[in-house]
């Protein structure tokens, strides 16, 4: 299953991660670096498991951890409806 970005939300990376943007809402949404590294890689059609082997590559943190993490991410994302 793919995630993306819903026609509404905008991502914009900071030097502290990233922010997403609900413009229906005008509410901002925050990620750390990790998260965004995450999202940007399920953005680019990739799966859980792949943005998580590249979590552990980036960070110090075990595959099972990363996967959960991301995995987490990506309900929180689709509940406050950034995803699909």
């Amino acid at each position: 299953m793919t995630t993306q970005l819903l026609e509404h939300v905008v991502r914009t990376r900071t030097e502290y991660g990233a922010v997403l943007l609900d413009e229906r809402t005008g509410r901002y949404f925050t990620l750390n670096p990790t998260a965004d590294l995450a999202v940007g890689i399920l953005m680019d059609g990739g799966t859980a498991a792949q943005a998580a082997r590249a979590v552990t590559e980036a960070y110090e943190v075990d595959g099972t951890t990363a996967l959960a993490d991301i995995e987490a991410l990506t309900r929180a994302l689709r509940a406050a409806g950034l995803v699909r």
